[in-house]
């Protein structure tokens, strides 16, 4: 399968430890554009330039996999805006979404979420 992972910045280093988990079994992962070297001197234009990227990442997938499997900021799930953009992305473009974790219910578009049909994986199972 063809995978975009997303999820927060903060969690590069799970993303890319998953990333690593599915190339091993056969997958084709795209992960988020890297800004760690951008140091956010224009914070606007490399963010929007990261949403940009990342909807060109999210086109070119079958499926968007939201890497929310730590908490932050004591929220258990968490989905942040940016990664509920961009699986509103994935949604409007017809790919399949999944996540780790169920989302917390303190998310002012937990409803949303609801409404996407995400399915979550387990990924000590084959898939």
């Amino acid at each position: 399968m063809n995978i975009c992972l997303i999820g927060s910045l903060r969690d590069t280093d799970r993303i890319r430890e998953i990333a690593g988990e599915l190339k091993q079994r056969g997958h084709r992962v795209h992960l988020p554009m890297d800004t760690s070297e951008a140091h956010f001197a224009d914070r606007m234009r490399v963010k929007a330039e990261f949403m940009k990227a990342m909807f060109e990442q999210i086109s070119v997938c079958e499926a968007v996999l939201a890497v929310n499997d730590r908490p932050r900021g004591g929220i258990e799930g968490y989905i942040g805006p940016n990664t509920f953009l961009q699986l509103g992305m994935a949604l409007a473009l017809g790919k399949s979404l999944f996540a780790l974790r169920q989302w917390s219910p303190q998310l002012p578009y937990k409803e949303e979420l609801d409404a996407m049909g995400i399915t979550f994986l387990d990924l000590r199972l084959p898939f």
